[in-house]
């Protein structure tokens, strides 16, 4: 029998297949631990890329934004912020003016206890924290549009600082290519007309996991960016593990162009051939609810080409404690009879966040979606055109029994790892 683990979470699932199964594991290449995060982060940030020190870029008076991620994203920022914190002291900006805006998106508000877990009860006792609200008017400020027609609304007290600071992870993405850099500003505190008017229909259609080069949602945050002025970027490449292999600071393009290319090189991984049954893992704490677990799929489908076979299944072991993790998709879902009425639909428009809705559609037109080991009650998931099954093996057995001679594609970190069936020229050839 061949043996494999993948993850639900924190947990490891083990999965046995028979020797005479067809099966390919896809495995991120091993990149070194960075020994030390602290000093590492601390080099980067000493040595930025395309820009000054962050201590030469701010004077006395100054009012100093630091936009972190929130609890969906998962990077040691309860080291990065006290580096960030000692340069702007450094260069005469005091406690008082600095506000950390979390950068939500159109997610939840972070509670202030996950807030001191996440970034230090210290901390949090000595800033400013304040979760950001793509909803409230008041606390949003218009800036005009994009040359594209865009608006341009954020934060207000972003928009207002005199200096903009940004932290992220650059991994795989399904619309900005590669996430990091601008997009923390460009989306996580952006308002809701901003995140509305980029996650639409058209925009996704032109976007590929992996792509950074000719991508419009890119373009827009780039331009975003620039017009609001973000002034300096820490960003982190990890391991699925959550392990950090490098840090890169500065120019919030060029050091991420930088970390880009090391991105790659560990987590796009040439395939020979397509898999009619992928197993896709999810690594904590994308597990907790089906909005984030279900991203799993996407690099199966939206990379350079699916590398799931059309009518494929895939398979996505994750506990969902926290259930769905929004209403609207599931509510646009359940009102649809089929996959091509979800597309369909998506022309008429929706709100933001309910893209998960048109996502989900374009990959059930390609493949089935399994979701195994799940706290969602198996009639709730049918509701929106996905299938269950107690555990991941009985999932697997079942497929296999179905289709005889199936190749199976085993994904382990499934949101990170990034599968090239052929390699990345010729899979842009083919599409």
């Amino acid at each position: 029998m061949q043996t494999y683990a993948v993850p639900n979470g924190h947990r490891m699932i083990e999965l046995t297949l028979p020797d005479d199964v067809d099966c390919t594991l896809v495995s991120n290449k091993p990149m070194p631990v960075l020994p030390d995060a602290r000093q590492a982060t601390r080099d980067a940030i000493l040595h930025p890329i395309g820009s000054k020190r962050l201590s030469g870029m701010v004077q006395p008076g100054q009012k100093a934004a630091i936009i972190v991620t929130d609890i969906t994203r998962k990077l040691p920022e309860e080291i990065i912020l006290p580096l960030i914190l000692e340069e702007l002291q450094l260069g005469g900006v005091g406690t008082e003016d600095i506000t950390v805006v979390v950068a939500t998106g159109t997610h939840r508000p972070n509670t202030r206890e996950e807030m001191s877990a996440k970034f230090g009860a210290d901390l949090v006792e000595r800033l400013r924290f304040v979760n950001h609200n793509a909803w409230d008017r008041q606390g949003l400020k218009d800036l005009g549009t994009s040359r594209h027609g865009v608006p341009l609304v954020v934060n207000r007290q972003v928009a207002e600082a005199d200096v903009r600071i940004s932290t992220g992870v650059i991994e795989t993405h399904l619309f900005a290519g590669y996430s990091g850099g601008v997009k923390s500003l460009a989306v996580g505190v952006a308002g809701e007309a901003t995140i509305a008017a980029t996650h639409n229909y058209e925009m996704m259609k032109r976007t590929r996991i992996g792509m950074i080069e000719n991508n419009p949602f890119r373009e827009f945050l780039t331009e975003a960016a620039t017009a609001v002025g973000l002034d300096f970027i820490v960003n982190c490449v990890q391991t699925g593990k959550k392990e950090l292999v490098r840090v890169v600071a500065g120019d919030p393009v060029e050091a991420f162009e930088e970390g880009v290319k090391f991105a790659r090189a560990m987590v796009e991984v040439e395939l020979e051939y397509q898999g009619d049954i992928l197993v896709t893992g999810v690594i904590y704490p994308k597990n907790r609810d089906l909005y984030q677990a279900t991203r799993a799929a996407n690099s199966s489908v939206f990379g350079p080409r699916p590398v799931v076979t059309k009518g494929g299944v895939l398979l996505i072991p994750a506990s969902c404690e926290d259930g769905f993790g929004k209403p609207g998709y599931v509510d646009w879902m359940s009102r649809c009879n089929s996959a091509e009425e979800i597309v369909r639909s998506a022309c008429d428009g929706y709100a933001p966040g309910d893209q998960k809705a048109l996502i989900l559609g374009w990959i059930l037109q390609e493949a089935r979606i399994v979701m195994t080991d799940c706290q969602i009650p198996p009639k709730d998931l049918a509701r929106i055109h996905l299938e269950s099954a107690p555990t991941l093996q009985q999932a697997l057995d079942r497929e296999l029994k179905r289709r005889p001679g199936a190749k199976v594609v085993i994904i382990p970190d499934a949101l990170l790892s990034l599968p090239i069936i052929g390699g990345r020229r010729r899979a842009s050839e083919a599409t």
